[in-house]
C-alpha cells in the first residue's frame, strides 16, 4: 500500500449527497476535500437526455444489484438499480422533485431525530431549489399526461396545484429536474460547477474497501484504485483525478463522510468493524464498535404497473416520461398520502411493450411502507455484493394497500376522459378481477421503486446508527450522510430529501469546524 495522502475531509461516494457535500465544503478555500467515487469519469449522453433515463438501467453506470429471494413476492429476486458514476443515482432517477409530506419529517423528529422536522428542513429545500433546476412539467407535457389528470379528477381525486405546497394529496403536475429536455441532477447542479476548485479532488475508479479506525476514531479510508474502463459511445468525460492502480490509503485530519447510499453505506461500516458483533465475527472482522442497527431498518417504496393500449401512437417524451401523478390515501382519516399513482406515457413492462408499443401505464405504489428488511455482508470481501433484503410486502398492510392502489388505478383508466384514447387493458388483464386475483398479480409483478433507505438511521435508541448530527455512534470523526440515515423514507420520490439532508449536514459540519 502506498504512503497515505492527507485531506481535511474525505467524502466516500459522489452520489447526490456526496456531490452536495463536495460542493458545499469546498466553498471554503482553506479546506481540502477529497471525494472517492467507484464509478468512472465518463458520463454517457443518455444521462443528460431526460427521456432516455431508462436506457441506463442495467448499463455500465448501474451497479445492478439483486435482492435475496423475497417471500412476499413469491420468492422472486428483484433488480435494484443504483448509479455508478459521479452524481450517483441522481443520474438514473426519473427527475421528479418532491419534498415529501411535512409529517414524514416531523415523524423523524418524534422518533429521536431532533432537528430534522419539516420546519428544520424547509430552509434546505429552499436552498437546493435555488441551486438545482426545478421546473413545472405542465408547459411541455405530453397530451396523455393531460388526459390522465382529467381522468383522475373524474375518478374523484381533487386537483392540487403543487405536491410541494400545502396540499400534497390530489392529482397534479410534477416539478422536474429538467431544463430544455436535459437532466439537471446533482452532477450538473452541484459537482460539476465545483470541479475546477483547487481545494477539491474528485477521484474516480476509486473503490472504498475499509474505513481506518484507530483508538475509536475514523482517521481515513483504504481504497483500491482501479484502471479506468475505456469510454464507449456518445458522452462526455469529467475532469476528475486518479492514482496508479492498486491499494491506497488516504487520511482525514477532520472527518470521513460516508455517502454511499442505503446499500453500500452499511456494507462499508460492517467491513470496517462497525455493526452487529455476531455478523462481524461470522466473517472474521474485528469489532471496532458494536452497533446492532447497522444494516437494519432497510426499506423501499414498492410499486407495480397497469398498462393500457392506446388507439393511436403516443407522442415521444420530451421530459422524463412521468409528468403527472396522484397522491392519495388508502383509507379515510389518514393525515398524509400513503399511495402514489404515477403516470408514464410508455409501457411499464418491456416485454408487453415489445408487442404493444402504443401504450400508457399507471404505476400504483405504497409510499409509506411498513415492511422492513436488512443489508448484511455476504463475506469479508469488500468487492462482493451484500445480501440485500427489502422484505417487500412482508407486512400484510402493504399488500392490502397495493391491492387498493391497483383498484384506484383501474378506476382512472375507466374514467370518461380516457375512453377516446384507450383500446383496452393489457396488464393485469380482464381475467384479474377479485381482490385475491389482484393480490396474486401484485405478488407476481411488484417491483423496486429505486428509493432504498433507512439502513443507518438517525436516532437515540439502541438500534440507531447515527445521532441527530449524523455522527456514527461510538466512532469519532465519522458521519453517514445519505438516504440510509432516514428513519422512514418520505412519501414521495426521495431525491430532494437526500439533497436537503446533505445541505443541512454541510452546515452541521461547518458549525462544528468553527466551534
Amino acid at each position: 500500500m502506498s504512503a497515505a495522502e492527507e485531506y481535511d475531509y474525505v467524502v466516500v461516494g459522489a452520489g447526490t449527497a456526496g456531490s452536495v457535500l463536495a460542493a458545499r465544503l469546498s466553498e471554503d478555500p482553506d479546506v481540502r476535500v477529497l471525494v472517492l467515487e467507484a464509478g468512472g469519469s465518463f458520463v454517457p449522453a443518455a444521462v443528460d437526455r431526460a427521456p432516455l433515463w431508462f436506457t441506463l438501467l442495467g448499463s455500465r453506470v448501474d451497479w445492478g444489484y439483486r435482492t435475496v429471494p423475497q417471500p412476499g413476492l413469491n420468492g422472486r429476486v428483484v433488480y435494484e438499480p443504483r448509479g455508478k458514476l459521479p452524481g450517483g443515482s441522481s443520474n438514473l432517477y426519473i427527475m421528479m422533485h418532491i419534498r415529501g409530506h411535512a409529517s414524514d419529517f416531523d415523524n423523524w423528529a418524534y422518533q429521536g431525530a431532533a432537528g430534522w422536522a419539516y420546519a428544520d428542513l424547509l430552509p434546505y429545500f429552499a436552498k437546493l431549489e435555488a441551486t438545482q433546476t426545478v421546473t413545472p412539467a405542465e408547459p411541455d407535457a405530453n397530451l396523455m399526461s393531460r388526459v390522465f389528470l382529467d381522468a383522475a379528477e373524474e375518478a374523484g381525486h381533487p386537483r392540487t396545484g403543487d405536491f410541494n405546497g400545502p396540499q400534497m394529496i390530489g392529482a397534479g403536475w410534477h416539478h422536474v429536474n429538467v431544463r430544455d429536455g436535459e437532466r439537471r441532477g446533482a452532477l450538473r447542479s452541484y459537482l460539476e460547477p465545483a470541479l475546477d476548485r483547487p481545494n477539491l479532488t474528485v477521484r474516480t475508479d476509486a473503490y472504498a474497501a475499509k474505513l481506518v479506525v484507530e483508538h475509536g476514531k475514523c482517521v481515513g479510508v483504504d481504497y483500491r484504485q482501479q484502471a479506468p474502463v475505456a469510454a464507449e459511445g456518445e458522452g462526455r468525460t469529467l475532469g476528475t483525478d486518479a492514482r496508479e492502480p492498486g491499494d491506497h490509503r488516504v487520511r482525514a485530519t477532520r472527518e470521513v463522510l460516508v455517502c454511499l447510499g442505503a446499500i453500500e453505506s452499511p456494507k462499508l461500516l460492517q467491513l470496517s468493524g462497525i455493526g452487529p458483533a455476531p455478523l462481524l465475527r461470522q466473517h472474521g472482522i474485528e469489532v471496532k464498535s458494536e452497533l446492532p442497527g447497522v444494516g437494519e431498518n432497510f426499506h423501499n417504496h414498492v410499486l407495480t404497473g397497469l398498462i393500457a393500449e392506446t388507439a393511436d401512437p403516443v407522442a415521444p417524451g420530451r421530459q422524463n416520461l412521468s409528468e403527472a401523478a396522484v397522491f392519495t390515501r388508502s383509507q379515510p382519516g389518514l393525515i398524509a398520502p400513503d399511495l402514489q399513482l404515477a403516470f408514464v406515457h410508455v409501457p411499464f413492462d418491456i416485454i408487453v411493450g415489445q408487442s404493444h408499443p402504443n401504450a400508457v401505464s399507471i404505476l400504483p405504489g405504497v409510499v409509506r411502507p411498513n415492511s422492513r428488511g436488512s443489508v448484511r455482508l455476504a463475506s469479508a470481501d469488500p468487492f462482493a455484493a451484500p445480501l440485500i433484503d427489502p422484505n417487500y410486502l412482508g407486512d400484510r398492510s402493504d399488500v392490502t394497500r397495493m391491492v387498493e392502489a391497483v383498484k384506484l388505478s383501474r378506476d382512472i383508466f375507466a374514467a370518461p376522459a380516457f375512453k377516446p384514447f384507450l383500446k383496452g387493458e393489457l396488464l393485469p388483464g380482464a381475467e384479474v378481477r377479485t381482490d385475491r386475483e389482484i393480490e396474486q398479480f401484485v405478488r407476481e409483478r411488484a417491483d423496486c421503486y429505486h428509493h432504498q433507505a433507512g439502513s443507518c438511521r438517525i436516532g437515540v435508541d439502541d438500534l440507531a446508527v447515527v445521532d441527530p448530527e449524523l455522527k456514527v455512534r461510538g466512532v469519532a470523526g465519522l458521519r453517514v450522510v445519505d438516504a440510509s440515515v432516514m428513519p422512514a423514507v418520505p412519501s414521495g420520490n426521495c431525491h430532494a430529501a437526500i439533497a436537503a439532508i446533505a445541505e443541512r449536514a454541510a452546515d452541521l459540519i461547518k458549525e462544528g469546524q468553527h466551534a
